[in-house]
């Protein structure tokens, strides 16, 4: 049997396991489980869960690929960011948690309009889709590529073949239940993620006669080991305030801020489970992080023993060495990792880009349409989402040039900083938006004007380089923004 039929074999039998999950899970497909789960998750699996969403397939691939470059996150460096999530966590449990809790929202955009109006909200919700569209489907069309390189491809389907399949996967186990079965779904795939990432730090540790433990100790004492840059000062990417603060805001945007990593918190009963999640969850992300890093270098040291040379992009470590030096052991737990990661994070955001829709844009709390016509809508935004995440991978691919795929992402980006400006402004003040029609254009024109400074920064700021402080200044531009057309009397102009 050849590897690729092999490994097609595995996936095959992987997607029927969560259609089998989907199926005992989806029996209620009311709009109710599919946006909420009925507010009955338990607060212990949405968070073991959420380690899956937290960590794409990009991320599987990307973190221990970083860890022997020059340049940021490079070494363990990574782990200053992992610190400041966890106080980006903290905040999230502690402040937008109850808020959301009180208000009683599906989608977390809703308390901009109870707070700042229409126009806050829509524009809010409007920069999720948009970011969480190009941003999915870029994490898609990166894991895609791998997949189709190492299995579709032996077998001649076209790369848009690939795509297809693997995004209507998805609809077929999360089209009924939704976010009930995805909680439910993100537990088995953290599962063989975890378990994959730990099985082949122990082949690797074999490789040099060594413990897991022992690995570990080796990779410590590496050069690779290097964990905090405290001296580097600010223009250094990996410095160790820059690091912390800035994974807090990323923590705090792409989580808090974000329908897709909330929706889940949301599904628990109360307040009290829902932030018991949320400090559950930040101790095993930490935990799982360290352990991609630890394979990382333990990847460099091997390709080292080995005499292998590093891959230009250092993205290609990881599967190069699983594919072609582990044995099929190793190319069968990568694609088991990868597939997991990857799917974790794909399913929730498709059903979150379809509550986001049909809550935000088409109004499913004030409707008077039945249940079940809301039942048949909410089916149709799924499938048309589906279908718009495969064109704008299509796309990506036809495009066929890193840079300008680098650069869409990035601005896709850019679009937390709007976000969190929008909710920093509802928050901290008790000020009221007088001037409506203004807001969206606000809202569009930070993240111009940041990229604009981040491009010049160096020239401007005598060599320094906002990194992922860039989503502060973004939030700041929008929030001053607010301040202009807002009061303290909240009459409103336009």
């Amino acid at each position: 049997m050849s590897q690729a039929l092999m490994l097609l074999i595995i996936l095959v039998l992987y997607f029927l396991l969560l259609i089998g999950i989907s199926f005992l899970t989806g029996k209620d497909n009311s709009n109710e489980t599919f946006f909420q789960a009925n507010k009955s998750s338990k607060w212990y699996l949405v968070a073991f869960g959420m380690i899956g969403a937290s960590l794409s397939g990009v991320t599987f691939i990307s973190i221990p690929g970083v860890v022997g470059t020059q340049g940021v996150n490079q070494n363990f460096s990574y782990l200053q960011m992992v610190w400041g999530y966890l106080i980006g966590y903290m905040i999230i449990a502690n402040v937008l948690m109850p808020i959301y809790y009180r208000y009683n929202v599906v989608s977390i955009y809703e308390y901009l309009n109870s707070r700042l109006g229409l126009s806050a909200y829509k524009t809010g919700a409007g920069f999720f889709l948009l970011s969480r569209l190009i941003g999915s489907s870029f994490r898609m069309f990166i894991v895609a590529m791998v997949m189709h390189h190492f299995i579709f491809s032996q077998f001649n389907f076209p790369f848009w073949l690939t795509v297809l399949i693997s995004i209507f996967l998805i609809w077929v186990y999360t089209f009924r239940g939704g976010i009930k079965t995805i909680v439910i779904t993100d537990v088995f795939q953290t599962i063989c993620m975890i378990g994959s990432l730990i099985l082949t730090i122990f082949f690797l540790a074999e490789q040099f006669d060594l413990s897991i433990y022992g690995l570990v100790q080796k990779v410590m004492e590496s050069e690779f080991g290097k964990v905090f840059y405290l001296d580097t000062g600010w223009k250094d990417s990996n410095y160790f305030l820059k690091q912390v603060i800035g994974g807090m805001l990323i923590a705090l945007v792409m989580t808090g801020l974000d329908q897709d990593m909330m929706q889940k918190n949301l599904t628990c009963r109360n307040l009290k489970e829902a932030q018991l999640n949320m400090f559950s969850f930040s101790i095993l992300l930490f935990f799982v992080n360290f352990a991609f890093l630890i394979l990382g270098g333990a990847l460099y040291l091997f390709a080292a023993k080995e005499g292998i040379a590093i891959p230009a992009k250092t993205d290609q470590l990881f599967p190069m060495i699983a594919f072609q030096y582990l044995s099929g052991a190793g190319s069968i737990l990568f694609l088991l990792g990868l597939t997991a990661s990857n799917y974790a994070s794909a399913d929730s955001a498709l059903a979150s880009l379809t509550t986001s829709f049909c809550i935000d844009f088409l109004n499913f709390k004030t409707s008077e349409k039945s249940d079940n016509e809301k039942k048949k809508i909410r089916t149709y935004v799924h499938l048309g989402f589906s279908l718009l995440i495969f064109v704008v991978i299509v796309i990506f691919y036809l495009l066929n040039n890193d840079a300008v795929i680098n650069k869409v992402f990035q601005f896709a980006g850019l679009t937390y900083g709007p976000l969190l400006g929008l909710f920093s402004f509802a928050i901290l003040t008790k000020r009221k938006i007088v001037y409506h029609k203004l807001l969206p254009i606000i809202c569009i024109l930070s993240p111009v004007i940041s990229y604009i400074i981040h491009e010049n920064s160096k020239i401007l700021f005598n060599g320094f380089t906002f990194g992922n402080l860039l989503v502060a200044l973004n939030g700041a531009i929008t929030f001053i923004g607010l301040l202009i057309i807002s009061s303290r009397s909240g009459n409103e102009k336009f």
